[in-house]
């Protein structure tokens, strides 16, 4: 194994935080990771989402994030462009989603470095470990 394969498939906040928090902390320590965000994970991303912060939030600890001022834990957006800086992060967008959701790469906030479709996603995780979320 060389590295980490996310499958992103929630919208929710919780979850979607918590891809971004182990993204950022195997880029951290040159483990490789790629994100692939699908289904409803993708919509997460959208920039009015982003804006609105109008994400879905399943308990307590999704609207203590909401209401917190972002000292203490950064918005996954945040946290996803700083791993980058860190070390091997790739963030892909959903193909097949967008096309359903009639949206375009720019309809997201700028984390992504490329949309493909599952295809393409499972042959760059061939050699990963796949964690779906």
């Amino acid at each position: 194994m060389t590295g980490y394969a996310i499958v992103l498939a929630s919208g929710e906040l919780e979850r979607v935080q918590a891809v971004s928090m182990i993204g950022s902390i195997a880029a951290a320590s040159e483990t490789p990771v790629q994100v692939f965000a699908t289904m409803n994970g993708l919509t997460a991303f959208e920039k009015e989402t982003v804006e609105n912060g109008d994400f879905d939030v399943a308990g307590p600890a999704g609207y203590a994030m909401l209401e917190s001022d972002g000292d203490e834990v950064p918005m996954f957006t945040e946290q996803l462009e700083r791993a980058k800086n860190l070390g091997p992060l790739e963030v892909y967008a959903c193909e097949m989603v967008m096309d359903l959701m009639d949206n375009e790469i720019d309809d997201y906030v700028d984390v992504f470095d490329g949309v493909l479709g599952v295809s393409g996603f499972l042959q760059k995780a061939s050699d990963k470990q796949v964690l779906f979320v």
